[in-house]
């Protein structure tokens, strides 16, 4: 829900969950359903509206009964949060400058954002350069070293650009601003390397930041996470292997026939994902590479622009010097099937070639591992990124998919529904209460919920155990139906829905103390019944705001290791 602020008093007035546009002489209300409550202060608007907009969130949470824990987050115009943004089909405000970086995101499966870049303008507009993850075009000086035996190696020209998930690589990337240098030092991380290498990369790190006087900002990527920055830097010939290594002394023997996603329309947004070699991981709007022993193909979805062909020739010629054979979807020979184990179902529906511009897929993880029942959202997601022990949910706008993980709990699969129900009814982006929802258990997804992932591997979770033995563990695959909700009885709806179990969107609120009684206290010395493991939970939110500097919802966001570093800082450890 929007809500219009009005002068005068603590007066709103609601206007469309549609609003695409937020006028810059007014302040707005957006309400998320009861989780969070944003404050937009339009640049005009005047000194009182934009003095009294805190007060009248106040008064509008207490009227609509919410816990204090509902969170109220000023959000200032020009300087919106991407979570914010993603709250609107389409983003836009009225009357304000977009400046050089502009994004357009396709809403077809797993697509990388198309973005031009001016180079200059990343400095003087640091709001864009966070919004887009860049700090300039690519250009600047890069040294690039591989871990072997623990030490740090350089790589070949030749090899600038490949990356193999056998291997760790350091990327110390310099550029210069006013004069002066800057450093960036990504640390990137093979799923397949050795956990000595692993620990020897960030070892390494430590050397080099030393080295530069602790100035490089140091970024940790996981094999598949590659940030746009990196890419931009390797000019769109980015290969991203899924074993292996470049080293000479590799043993390891590459298979005779692998398979390439290509991800990507231009030099800042390109890279070849090597995904199994099966053409379940084919989908129609992109582009594949498929390189064998004896000829090499470049396979076309019928969905994929002429960008993306563009940029798919260009790291097939990376990829393999045999002779390219271009094949359009629906025209494949008999031996590109045979190649990929045969001809089997893949990610090509008419829906998955519909362009919808600025709708962007969105994952959230619900847990109710802090104690209360919460959704995190995780960006740039891929399968590794579905949590067993917990419920994901994925929302593509026109459908909500609802992952169960095996080990997720009883009340979690208990409110998952009603989260759902309640998460579109909330919506301020004016959704549809009919949208269809989806429930998919873990180890049977549908192509339609795998097509949004990157290189979706079907047997991650099988452990060698046949289908009928996961059935068995999982339920009966009859539970993986699709549910509407039915407007005409959406009263017993909400009925079940509180029965069943409180919803995500309405934690619980547990007991609280003094700050004093908990900040730098032994377990022996803790008021009874405080888990000495988390304390911060039983801290009131302005207690928690004020001490870890950061709201409830954005401490639950952070990785694990990032939440107890900021808690030993702050004496909660």
């Amino acid at each position: 829900m929007i809500l219009k602020m009005m002068g005068g008093n603590h007066h709103m007035d609601e206007t469309s969950s549609n609003l695409n546009v937020l006028i810059s002489q007014d302040c707005y209300l957006l309400d998320q359903g009861g989780i969070r409550i944003f404050i937009w202060k339009g640049k005009k608007a005047s000194k009182t509206e934009r003095s009294e907009s805190l007060d009248k969130a106040e008064a509008y949470k207490k009227a609509k009964g919410y816990p204090i824990s509902t969170y109220v987050e000023t959000v200032n115009d020009g300087a919106e949060s991407a979570v914010f943004k993603q709250l609107f089909q389409r983003w836009s405000v009225k009357g304000q400058t977009v400046g050089m970086g502009t994004t357009n995101s396709p809403g077809k499966i797993a697509k990388v954002e198309q973005i031009k870049f001016d180079a200059t303008s990343m400095h003087a507009r640091p709001d864009v350069a966070a919004q887009q993850k860049m700090v300039d075009d690519g250009t600047g000086e890069t040294e690039v070293w591989r871990l072997e035996d623990s030490e740090l190696v350089p790589v070949d020209r030749k090899w600038l650009g490949h990356f193999y998930g056998g291997d760790c690589y350091l990327i110390l990337y310099k550029y210069e601003v006013s004069n002066r240098s800057h450093y960036i030092l990504y640390i990137w991380q093979g799923r397949h390397a050795s956990t000595g290498e692993l620990a020897a990369s960030a070892f390494q790190a430590v050397n080099i930041d030393q080295q530069y006087n602790g100035e490089p900002v140091q970024v940790r990527v996981p094999m598949g996470k590659e940030p746009l920055h990196l890419m931009a830097i390797f000019k769109g010939k980015m290969v991203v292997y899924e074993e292996g290594s470049s080293r000479a002394n590799s043993t390891h023997v590459q298979p005779a026939v692998r398979l390439f996603h290509i991800h990507g329309t231009n030099e800042f947004n390109t890279r070849a994902i090597e995904v199994p070699a099966r053409s379940s991981s084919l989908n129609s709007n992109d582009v594949f590479v498929l390189s064998t022993d004896t000829c090499c193909y470049l396979w076309y979805g019928k969905g994929c622009s002429g960008d993306e062909r563009e940029m798919g020739k260009s790291l097939a010629d990376i990829i393999s010097r045999r002779e390219k054979h271009v094949i359009a979807e629906g025209q494949e020979t008999a031996n590109f099937w045979v190649n990929l184990g045969g001809k089997t179902q893949y990610a090509n529906s008419k829906r998955f070639q519909e362009e919808h511009n600025n709708i962007t897929p969105r994952l959230f993880e619900c847990s109710n591992q802090t104690g209360r029942f919460l959704a995190m959202e995780v960006t740039n997601f891929n399968q590794d990124d579905l949590d067993e022990d917990d419920i994901m949910l994925l929302d593509i706008w026109d459908m909500v998919f609802l992952w169960l993980g095996k080990g997720a709990n009883q009340i979690e699969k208990e409110n998952v529904v009603p989260t759902a129900h309640e998460y579109l009814r909330t919506h301020p982006g004016g959704r549809n209460v009919d949208t269809p929802i989806v429930l998919v258990k873990q180890g049977f997804e549908p192509p339609t919920f795998t097509g949004w992932f990157h290189a979706w591997d079907p047997h991650m979770w099988s452990g060698g155990k046949s289908y009928q033995e996961l059935k068995a563990e999982l339920g009966d695959t009859t539970d993986i139906i699709q549910i509407t909700v039915d407007r005409t009885t959406s009263n017993s709806t909400q009925k079940n829905s509180k029965s069943i179990g409180e919803s995500l969107l309405s934690p619980t609120v547990g007991a609280t103390f003094p700050a004093d009684k908990l900040l730098n206290r032994q377990t022996e010395d803790l008021p009874d019944g405080v888990d000495p493991t988390k304390k911060e939970e039983y801290l009131t939110n302005d207690d928690f705001a004020l001490i870890l500097g950061v709201s409830r919802v954005e401490f639950y966001s952070m990785p694990t290791w990032k939440q107890q570093h900021l808690k030993k800082e702050k004496g909660l450890f």
